[in-house]
C-alpha cells in the first residue's frame, strides 16, 4: 500500500503522538509499504514538508508544550495525495481538515486517529473544574472532524468508550501505539545505591508527577529513594521547587532511545502519576523492561488497564496510598523482581508488530469499502493479503 500520514508536525521528540507516528510510518516502511509523511518537519524522500502555520496566541501557548500547527499548501499535498492508497490522520486541527477534504475530492480512502483527548486541553487551560467543557470538545471534534470518518483508530478500549458515550458513528479500532522492540529487561539487573524511581511523561499538569515528589516526602524511606522526572515541558520549575521545599531528590532529565533503555533498565520502580491519558505508552516501555509499575487509578486515564495486581494502583492524586505502594515494593525486593518478570512478559501484548498488523487491516477494511462502492467488487490486491476481505 501507499500511505500517506497528515501529521501538524513530526519533529518533536517530546510529543507522544509525534512519536507514535514515526514509530507507526517506520515501521510500515519495513513491512514494505510506501509511507509518505505531511508534516512540519517532515524529510523523507517521499514526504511532503510544510510551513508553519501561525495563530496568534496559540502559537506560543502550544510552543510552551512542543506543538506547532502545519500550514495547508495544496500544490505540494495534492502532489504527495497522488497514487495514495490511503490518508491517515493523527490530528484533528485546520491542516487535517483542509487534507481530509482534498483527499475527498481525489477520491482517496481516509482514517483517522483519536489523540487528542480534551481532558488535555482543558487542564493544560486550567478549566479542569468545569465539567460541561470536556462534552463540549468531544461534541465540537466529532462536529467538526470525526463525523467524516468511518474508521477510527483509537488507543485502548478506554477511549473508544469514550468516543461512544459522546456519539461518534465511526466503527472504532481499538489498536495500540505500540512499543518499541528495543524495550526489554536487562540481562542482569544492577544494584544502586539509592532505590530508584522513574516516570517518563511531559512535565504537565494532567501528568501530575507532583503526587510523587509528595509521595516520596512522606514515604518511610524518604532518604533512600531517587525520583527521575524524564521528560519536558511547563511544570519544571514548579516541580523543582516543590522538591526542594520537601527534600526529595530529585533529577530532571530528556533521554534518547538507547539511554532511557539503559535508565529504565537500571531503575527498580515505575510510577505513572497521570490523572489523564489515552494510553501511555511510556508505561508500557517500562513494564516491557522488567519494571513493576505503580499507577494512578483514575477515572480519566486507561493507563490502569497496565496493573495486573492492586499493589499496582493507587488512589488518583493521593500521596498517602502512593506512598504506601512504594514503601512495599521498597520493602519487598524479592517479590518485585518476580512480579518485574510477568510484567514483561505481560508487555508483549502491546508490541508494535501487532499493532501494525491491526491498523493495516484497518486501512485495508476502509481502501475495500472505497472499491466496493466504486467498482462493486474487492480490489484484487487486498483478496489477496488480508484473507478477511474475501
Amino acid at each position: 500500500m501507499t500511505i500517506v500520514i497528515v501529521i501538524d508536525l513530526i519533529d518533536s521528540l517530546t510529543n507522544g503522538s509525534v512519536m507514535t507516528a514515526r514509530r507507526f510510518a517506520d515501521g510500515l516502511s519495513a513491512k514494505g509499504h510506501e509511507v509518505r509523511i505531511v508534516a512540519i518537519g517532515a524529510d523523507g524522500e517521499n514526504d511532503c514538508p510544510v510551513k508553519e502555520r501561525y495563530v496568534p496566541v496559540l502559537t506560543e501557548v502550544s510552543a510552551k508544550s512542543q506543538i506547532k500547527f502545519g500550514k495547508f499548501d495544496e500544490e505540494k499535498i495534492r502532489h504527495a495525495f497522488t497514487g495514495a492508497d490511503i490518508v491517515h490522520f493523527i490530528f484533528p486541527f485546520k491542516l487535517e481538515k483542509k487534507c481530509k477534504k482534498l483527499a475527498d475530492e481525489m477520491g482517496i480512502p481516509t482514517t483517522a486517529a483519536f489523540h487528542v483527548q480534551p481532558e488535555n486541553v482543558s487542564y493544560n487551560a486550567h478549566l479542569e473544574k468545569i465539567k460541561p467543557i470536556n462534552s463540549f470538545i468531544y461534541w465540537y471534534l466529532k462536529k467538526t472532524f470525526y463525523k467524516n470518518f468511518d474508521r477510527i483508530h483509537c488507543p485502548t478500549a478506554f477511549i473508544a468508550q469514550q468516543l461512544a458515550d459522546h456519539g461518534y458513528k465511526g466503527e472504532l479500532y481499538v489498536i495500540s501505539n505500540g512499543y518499541d522492540p528495543a524495550f526489554v529487561p536487562p540481562v542482569e539487573k544492577c544494584k544502586n545505591e539509592k532505590f530508584e524511581v522513574v516516570m517518563t511523561g511531559r512535565l504537565a499538569p494532567e501528568k501530575n508527577q507532583q503526587v510523587i515528589i509528595k509521595a516520596i516526602a512522606k514515604s518511610a524511606h524518604k532518604k533512600d529513594i531517587h525520583l527521575t522526572l524524564l521528560g519536558n515541558g511547563t511544570q519544571k520549575n514548579k516541580l523543582q521547587k516543590l522538591a526542594e521545599k520537601l527534600d526529595v531528590d530529585v533529577s530532571f532529565d530528556f533521554l534518547p532511545k538507547e539511554k532511557l533503555i539503559k535508565k529504565l533498565q537500571a531503575s527498580d520502580l515505575y510510577v505513572h502519576s497521570a490523572t489523564v491519558e489515552i494510553e501511555a505508552i511510556a508505561c508500557i516501555e517500562a513494564i516491557a523492561c522488567g519494571l513493576v509499575p505503580v499507577i494512578a487509578e483514575s477515572d480519566l486515564s486507561a493507563t490502569k488497564q497496565f496493573s495486573l495486581s492492586p499493589l499496582s494502583l493507587f488512589k488518583d492524586n493521593d500521596e498517602d496510598d502512593l506512598a504506601r505502594k512504594m514503601d512495599y515494593w521498597f520493602e519487598h525486593p524479592d517479590e518485585r523482581a518476580a512480579a518485574g518478570g510477568r510484567y514483561a512478559n505481560f508487555a508483549k501484548k502491546y508490541g508494535l508488530a501487532n499493532s501494525l498488523t491491526l491498523a493495516e487491516q484497518m486501512f485495508a477494511d476502509q481502501i475495500n469499502d472505497n472499491c466496493v462502492k466504486k467498482d462493486g467488487q474487492t480490489h484484487p490486491f487486498l483478496q489477496r493479503f488480508f484473507p478477511s476481505l474475501r
